[in-house]
C-alpha cells in the first residue's frame, strides 16, 4: 500500500531540481525576495515534470518543488486529463482557479469522491492516496512542501516507468 503514489514516489524518486527547472516559471518565481506576486496574463507555461501524465503543463509560482521548503505550482491540464491514484508525502492544497476538477480521495476500496470547478479548495493530507481527472480542462494552483514527490499506488501507472512506443509502421 505504501508503495508509490501526482502530482512523489518511493520507486521512482520524483522529479527534483532539475526536472523543474524545465518547467516554466511566473515573472517572480524563484527569485528571493520578500514577498512574490505573479500576474496571471505573465504566467509562461512549460510542459509540467515526467511524473505527471503528458499533456499537462505546469508553471512555478514561488518556491522550487525540487527542493525542502514551501512551494506554489499551477498545473493546467486538457480535456480527458487523469492522474492515476497516488500520494504525496506532504500536505497539498488544491484550489481551482478554472475548469472542472475530479477528485477520487482515500484508499480505492473506500474511496470518496467529489467534483470541484473555480474556486473550490481541497486540502489533501500527507500520503492520502487519491486520484485526479478533469472532463473539459482545468488549471488547478497546488501549494505544498518540498521537495514535491509522486508515489503511484501501482507502479505501472506511474509515467516515468512507461516504455516509449514503438513507431507504428506505415504504409
Amino acid at each position: 500500500m505504501k508503495i508509490l503514489l501526482l502530482t512523489s514516489l518511493s520507486l521512482a524518486a520524483l522529479a527534483s531540481g532539475p526536472v523543474f527547472a524545465q518547467c516554466a516559471t511566473g515573472s517572480a518565481a524563484m527569485m528571493p525576495s520578500t514577498h512574490t506576486m505573479v500576474k496571471a496574463a505573465d504566467i509562461k507555461w512549460g510542459p509540467a515534470p515526467p511524473s505527471l501524465p503528458k499533456g499537462a503543463e505546469m508553471t512555478v509560482l514561488s518556491g522550487d518543488p525540487g527542493k525542502a521548503g514551501p512551494f506554489a505550482i499551477r498545473i493546467k491540464a486538457p480535456p480527458g486529463f487523469k492522474v492515476p491514484r497516488h500520494w504525496h508525502p506532504a500536505d497539498e492544497q488544491i484550489t481551482i482557479i478554472s475548469g472542472d476538477f475530479h477528485l477520487s480521495m482515500g484508499e480505492s476500496g473506500s474511496a470518496h469522491a467529489a467534483d470541484f470547478t473555480a474556486g473550490d479548495y481541497a486540502n489533501l493530507p500527507a500520503k492520502m492516496q487519491h486520484e485526479a481527472s478533469t472532463t473539459g480542462g482545468v488549471v488547478v494552483q497546488v501549494n505544498s512542501t518540498g521537495p514535491f514527490e509522486i508515489t503511484y499506488v501501482d507502479p505501472k501507472d506511474d509515467p516515468r516507468n512507461q516504455m516509449p512506443k514503438a513507431a507504428s509502421a506505415t504504409k
